[in-house]
């Protein structure tokens, strides 16, 4: 019971934490409301449409560390039996915490950036990693959202490979592929477009 009850208020911090908007917040500084822009999300890419590179980056970082700082909490705070438990909740709490913020109308983000720092509070090389075939894809390709949709599909790989090696429990597994489901989810726009050719560049007018 009160194991059950440390995993839930681990996963209802983790969520509110995913739900800081970042992204709105740095936008209203720049001047620009960034739910009226774009894809109208608080995410990286679009902030970087709307309020311009440094925007850009202070999002993507704090995106990231919400997502590192809920999961590792989880595992600060989880009682010895439930830890793995807690992690994969709070890892997916806080994604979806991220694209759907309590304080915006559970409108929000993608959810990648924050992943990928759920995933470096597991194992931070596999998070590096992908964080730099993201940035590779995207750099090629200038599609945001193809990066996104690749690396996302391969962190339960990633993670099953792990626990094969026996660096990480099994259970962690399930993290990627809550991940996966979430942000495929959150994605849905960009995969028809994608597949109509209609997708925006990285650089391309709103």
């Amino acid at each position: 019971m009160i194991e059950g009850m440390s995993v839930l208020a681990t996963v209802m911090v983790a969520y509110l934490l995913g739900s800081f908007p970042a992204g709105y917040l740095l936008g209203r500084a720049w001047g620009v409301n960034v739910l009226h822009w774009g894809s109208g999300r608080t995410g990286g890419t679009n902030v970087l449409r709307a309020a311009g590179p440094i925007a850009a980056l202070l999002t993507g970082a704090l995106d990231v560390g919400k997502g590192a700082v809920a999961v590792w909490l989880a595992g600060q705070l989880a009682p010895e039996g439930v830890v793995a438990a807690s992690q994969v909740l709070a890892g997916a709490a806080v994604i979806l915490g991220h694209n759907h913020s309590i304080f915006l109308g559970f409108r929000g983000g993608a959810g990648v950036g924050t992943s990928l720092g759920a995933l470096g509070a597991l194992y931070w090389p596999a998070a590096i990693a992908l964080a730099v075939l993201l940035l590779a894809i995207i750099a090629i390709s200038r599609y945001a959202s193809l990066g996104s949709l690749i690396v996302v599909t391969l962190m339960p790989i990633i993670l099953l490979a792990l626990a094969v090696m026996g660096k990480l429990a099994p259970a962690y597994i399930f993290y990627g592929l809550l991940a996966w489901a979430l942000i495929v989810y959150a994605h849905r726009p960009n995969i028809r477009r994608l597949l109509q050719g209609t997708e925006r560049r990285i650089g391309e007018e709103r």
